[in-house]
């Protein structure tokens, strides 16, 4: 009994040990975290006109493209990828014409803020003149560089004899105008999140406007009120009212029942004094003399 017991130890024992032995022998699979694959590294690129661009437009993102550059170091003056981005050129004027594929240059393109660069936006011929504006006449400032806006004049008279009908009158004086500046932001409008400070309400507009329009704009700030009126993008310029006539919108226009009012009458004055001294007749004999 005691040998039996002995020897199924024994083989309990060997079976453990085999089995031991067998598992160590095994392959065993190593799992590791995957490691991240590196960036990958740009190499050298200019920044080339997407398409023509001509002197004096703002240039926006898809006007503009990098351009591999294998030709040794890159130039200076050139837009290097390696030390600017795009958004350093989006927004700036192009002060001549630039062709598909062409290098831009520092020096021929101005950005918002650089002396020059509302000079470098007019359009050959043109003048950039500003009118005041508020909260009602700007649209709360929802109107930006780069829109097309009308601008109207609101007149009243305040004359006795005015007709109640003709108190006031409204005149879109100019049509298809661009606004290049509100207060002295010069960008146009982007998607995303702007700037607080720039969605505040503007109290200066500045147009673009040929030289007769710039004069008109001028009397018309002395006449009365300046509003602006903002134009759809898909207006086109041939939908614009014939330039030099002016419609007239009056208050009886507007208000049918103010033609029906008569003026206040006028106040009748009183029949001024005579300002010669009254005279004295003195008789002598046949002669008068008067005092």
């Amino acid at each position: 009994m005691f040998l039996r017991i002995l020897l199924i130890g024994l083989v309990s024992l060997s079976l453990g040990i085999i089995g031991i032995v067998v598992v160590r022998s095994l392959p065993t699979e190593t799992v590791g975290t995957a490691e991240a694959a590196p960036a990958p590294v740009l190499g050298a690129a200019i920044m080339v006109a997407a398409k023509t661009v001509s002197a004096g437009t703002l240039i926006r993102a898809d006007d503009v493209r990098w351009q591999d550059w294998t030709a040794g170091s890159v130039p200076a003056g050139y837009f290097n990828r390696t030390y600017v981005s795009a958004d350093a050129v989006i927004g700036s004027v192009a002060r001549r014409n630039f062709a598909p594929d062409e290098p831009l240059i520092q020096g021929q393109i101005v950005s918002p803020g650089d002396r020059g660069f509302l000079a470098a936006v007019l359009t050959p011929g043109n003048r950039a003149v500003s009118v005041a504006v508020d909260a009602v006449s700007a649209a709360s400032g929802l109107i930006w560089p780069g829109d097309r806006v009308d601008l109207i004049l609101t007149q009243t008279f305040e004359h006795d004899d005015t007709k109640p009908s003709q108190k006031a009158v409204g005149e879109t004086v100019l049509t298809d105008l661009r606004v290049l500046a509100m207060d002295q932001h010069l960008k146009e409008a982007v998607s995303g999140q702007s700037d607080p400070a720039e969605l505040r309400v503007p109290r200066t507009v500045t147009l673009e406007a040929t030289a007769r329009q710039a004069e008109m704009i001028a009397v018309a700030s002395g006449l009365g009120r300046l509003a602006l009126a903002l134009r759809s993008i898909a207006t086109e310029a041939d939908d614009a009212e014939p330039a030099g006539k002016v419609v007239s919108t009056w208050a009886a226009d507007v208000s049918p029942a103010l033609a029906l009012q008569k003026p206040a009458p006028r106040p009748v004055a009183a029949p001024a004094a005579s300002s010669a001294p009254a005279g004295v007749q003195i008789l002598r004999g046949s002669s008068r003399s008067g005092q």
